[in-house]
């Protein structure tokens, strides 16, 4: 092996002058390429106009949308309740279940809202996910959003951090959305007259690790994982679209409603998901997060690690 690097390496010396200047059309080239790629990719979005949801999955049918009495989640079911689709929220929080059912009447009174309240923390077992199928078997459904998630179990030292809290983030933000896809994917086959939605809030984060905060990045990788896998399955009959989103950070209880330039509102998310919903299987939807993973992509992976170490380093007490 070392005899083969000392003969490219004289050679490389002998025949210094006329390797370089091509090295450098070299380098050019595939620079240019990439900007060039990347700059496309931005403009076809930019271009991009939001699919008529009501006449593809059918006005009037049922939202299901998991965590959805607050952040994403609400903007969602605010949303669709403007496009005519009825609602069922479930969360586990009962007052803000009780105040978006308020919010989406006063936008359209005539329509359906079921709400359930579920702490998805407990949803460790087959009769958990029977009960709520049983609520919602003899419904149209035809959108499901797995939105909820949480941080709990899954910041910190993963060596301090109780069984229990990673057993319940893990349910949370992974298996949820599995049991719930499951519970609802037949019911949408049997639907004749319109195709059917699933969107699962994924994150950026499945594109790189975290240190400190292995079981949000983690169960991102599952769904993102799972879901491209399914979106390959349903490819036979073509009666459902999967989108799973990678956004970075979204202004939500999650991160603290944190503000930022690279940090956008849960409408800003919802707005640009309807240009992609039909079109791919996996997007990160805002511009300026497109941007960022541009960014992310072309550093060395790891200075990226090493940045997002120092990042999320636990500060002492």
């Amino acid at each position: 092996m070392m005899g083969i690097h000392n003969q490219v390496l004289n050679f490389y010396t002998k025949n210094k002058r006329k390797i370089d200047p091509h090295l450098t059309i070299l380098g050019l080239y595939l620079t240019t390429k990439y900007i060039v790629k990347k700059a496309k990719h931005i403009l076809q979005t930019l271009m991009l106009t939001q699919v008529d949801i009501a006449n593809k999955y059918g006005k009037g049918s049922y939202a299901l949308i998991t965590g959805g009495a607050g952040g994403i989640g609400k903007e969602f079911a605010l949303d669709l309740a403007k496009k005519g689709f009825n609602l069922i929220i479930v969360d586990f929080n009962q007052v803000n279940l009780e105040s978006i059912q308020q919010e989406i009447l006063k936008i359209n009174s005539d329509l359906m809202v079921k709400t359930i309240l579920l702490d998805f923390g407990q949803g460790n077992n087959p009769e958990f996910f029977k009960r709520l199928q049983q609520e919602i078997s003899d419904l149209d459904i035809s959108i499901l959003i797995n939105n909820v998630g949480t941080a709990k179990g899954a910041t910190g030292i993963f060596e301090r951090i109780p069984l229990q809290n990673i057993i319940e983030g893990f349910n949370i933000n992974f298996v949820t959305a599995i049991m719930l896809t499951h519970i609802v994917i037949n019911q949408m086959n049997l639907r004749d007259k319109y195709q059917s939605l699933i969107i699962n809030l994924g994150s950026a984060s499945q594109n790189f690790f975290l240190p400190y905060y292995f079981g949000y990045g983690a169960s991102k990788i599952g769904m993102a994982s799972f879901f491209d896998a399914l979106a390959l399955e349903n490819q036979i009959n073509k009666k459902i679209d999967i989108l799973t989103l990678k956004p970075y950070y979204v202004s939500t209880a999650l991160i603290n409603y944190r503000k930022g330039l690279f940090v956008i509102s849960p409408e800003e998310l919802v707005q640009q998901t309807w240009k992609y919903v039909g079109r791919v299987s996996e997007i990160t939807p805002n511009i300026s997060h497109q941007l960022q993973s541009y960014f992310d992509s072309s550093l060395p992976y790891y200075l990226l690690n090493y940045v997002n170490q120092l990042q999320r380093r636990p500060q002492k007490k």
